[in-house]
């Protein structure tokens, strides 16, 4: 879905810019705090890196679109109310505070499905994934003006839960200037994301107006994303903030209870304000752990839903093998993911893997097609791992895996004259590769070994270096960049600019591959101001061929997550980026 106000000419500007990295284009927010005492608590890190000045040397002509609103509402779908339905979680939360936490558990399968946004991700049957499609939640409307403001025009009669202190009373735009003022907390996990915006203000009680800073096209994104949630300031004033108190917001579910077996209880919410959703009188998310001393990853949600206790549960690739294997008849769901997953990638300042045609030997060497299939059981896909607002915004397989991959001959064709045995590798043709390990992650060490083992059939000889979670992150912080080839997991990234700007412009915080390429700096910087999808689009594609031609990096398994249900349960179309939950609410099960 592209959000495009009208056909028309469009209004531009040159502007000379500095990009700051990670979240998008994220200065320094014009975002006032609440006056709301903040807690200190120890909380992990934000998921997207801190944000890193990375300057565009030359000017840039932004489009922006001028015309009419864009009415960007879902369609209502059509099913069956009634039921009860109970959905496996992996993990418990520590609070109840939703500004103040990073974690899955809490926001998108725990008390924060209580809560609406000002946008959503599109769900619906058919939505090719990955996606990062945006709609209306909170909102009607909206439209971007020349000045880089967008003015969004709420929906009318949407009602606070008619629950103590708030009383059902009618959502006007000060409680979104109230949430987002109090989400932009600096110090807190989620403060980036209000960071491409100079200006919330709120214009009427219907009418909302968030001006960027710089132009940004995954701007909305940040307003889509689950924890960016819209919050009482009635809760916040009597209870001094969210951790301790009710749970109280516009969405379709209320909260019930969380007991102390980790069983959280949502009731339909009859005065939701999309007619006739949610489908369900009833959700339960039901916390099962993995036994201590388990086999696999998900042996405990595996046996929870073979013995009826759960109705919805995902798991990894081989708690799903034993799920096939057990004979038990069920319907599933994938939803896929950009910037998340398994990640390949060289040092190219290293003497040996300076040279590209190393790279790229390495690169016809292996099929992680395959290794998607038989070792993911398909539940992923090989890519660059760019994050797309639309699946056809990657680079198709046949494309990718016949120009650049899964030809062992050229492999050898290109070591043939004699690279592997040059000086500044000892003469030995040996290389490195540094794999990522970690207690009960035998899928990466399998991985790692099925790589290593392609390397070796074309020439290569491998000797693999496996590190845990914490020595790996400082191996791959370090100044000193202690590898040649890595195969493991990075900070999920959620948008084009945060994985592009953070992980690969040398500027960036990371520049992972090490590289000093200013032509593809070039590329990523005209793309980070873009405000046009079609124009956008073209020029991300340029960047997964210049990043393929260079072979910087690829991820053979970039990120899935598959569930498993029963067949009665109809209209699941999960969407799991960007902590996506408006999902549950449009499932019922058939009579």
């Amino acid at each position: 879905m592209r959000h495009r106000a009208r056909a028309g000419k469009p209004m531009a500007f040159v502007i000379v810019l500095f990009i700051l990295a990670c979240a998008g284009i994220t200065p320094t927010p014009a975002v006032v705090p609440t006056v709301t005492p903040a807690v200190a608590t120890a909380i992990p890190p934000r998921k997207t890196p801190a944000p890193t000045p990375i300057p565009i040397p030359a000017a840039i002509l932004v489009r922006v679109p001028d015309g009419r609103p864009t009415p960007v509402v879902a369609r209502l779908p059509n099913g069956v109310a009634g039921g009860s339905l109970t959905v496996a979680a992996s993990a418990g939360f520590p609070h109840r505070g939703v500004h103040q936490s990073v974690q899955e558990s809490l926001i998108s399968l725990g008390p924060g499905i209580a809560y609406s946004r000002l946008l959503r991700l599109k769900t619906a049957p058919g939505l090719e994934q990955p996606n990062l499609m945006v709609e209306c939640d909170l909102c009607e409307s909206w439209t971007l003006t020349e000045g880089l403001v967008y003015e969004f025009k709420l929906r009318p009669q949407v009602h606070w839960q008619n629950i103590p202190p708030v009383n059902g009373r009618q959502l006007v735009a000060q409680d979104l200037t109230f949430s987002y003022r109090r989400l932009g907390t600096p110090g807190w996990p989620n403060a980036t994301l209000l960071s491409p915006f100079a200006i919330i203000e709120a214009t009427g009680p219907g009418e909302l107006r968030m001006g960027l800073a710089l132009p940004d096209p995954d701007a909305l994104l940040s307003l889509a994303d689950g924890h960016a949630k819209v919050v009482a300031s009635e809760v916040v004033e009597e209870f001094g903030g969210l951790k301790d108190g009710p749970v109280i917001g516009t969405g379709p579910w209320i909260w019930d209870e969380t007991g102390a077996d980790d069983e959280t209880r949502f009731q339909r919410n009859n005065d939701y304000f999309e007619a006739g959703l949610p489908f369900l009188d009833e959700l339960v998310i039901k916390v099962v752990r993995d036994p201590q001393g388990a086999g696999f990853p998900g042996e405990g949600r595996l046996a929870a839903f073979l013995a009826g206790q759960v109705d919805v549960v995902d798991l990894p690739p081989r708690a799903w093998q034993k799920l096939e294997d057990s004979g038990v008849g069920f319907d599933s769901a994938m939803s896929l993911k950009g910037g998340s997953g398994v990640m390949l990638w060289f040092n190219a300042q290293d003497p040996f893997f300076s040279d590209a045609s190393l790279r790229r030997a390495v690169f016809r060497a292996i099929d992680p097609w395959d290794y998607v299939d038989t070792l993911w059981l398909g539940q992923g896909y090989a890519g660059v791992g760019l994050p797309v607002s639309e699946a056809d915004g990657l680079l198709g397989k046949d494309e990718v895996r016949g120009s650049y991959f899964a030809d062992p001959s050229m492999a050898r064709d290109l070591l043939a004259d004699g690279l592997l045995n040059r000086p500044e590798n000892g003469g030995s043709g040996q290389i490195e590769l540094t794999v990522w390990s970690e207690p009960r992650g035998q899928i990466y060490t399998d991985l790692g070994a099925r790589i290593a083992q392609d390397l070796e059939a074309v020439g290569f000889n491998v000797n693999v270096r496996r590190f845990n979670p914490d020595q790996f992150f400082q191996m791959m912080m370090g100044p000193e960049r202690d590898y040649q080839v890595v195969l493991g997991l990075l900070p999920p990234t959620t948008t084009a600019n945060s994985f592009l700007l953070a992980l690969l412009h040398s500027g960036g915080r990371w520049n992972i591959a090490n590289h000093d390429d200013a032509e593809l700096d070039a590329l990523i910087g005209a793309q980070a101001v873009d405000l046009d999808a079609v124009s956008r689009k073209e020029r991300l594609e340029e960047i997964q061929r210049h990043i393929l031609d260079r072979a910087y990096l690829f991820s053979p398994v970039t990120g899935a997550t598959r569930w498993a249900f029963p067949p009665g349960l109809k209209g699941f179309h999960p969407n799991a980026a960007l902590s996506e939950y408006i999902h549950w609410s449009r499932v019922w099960f058939e009579p």
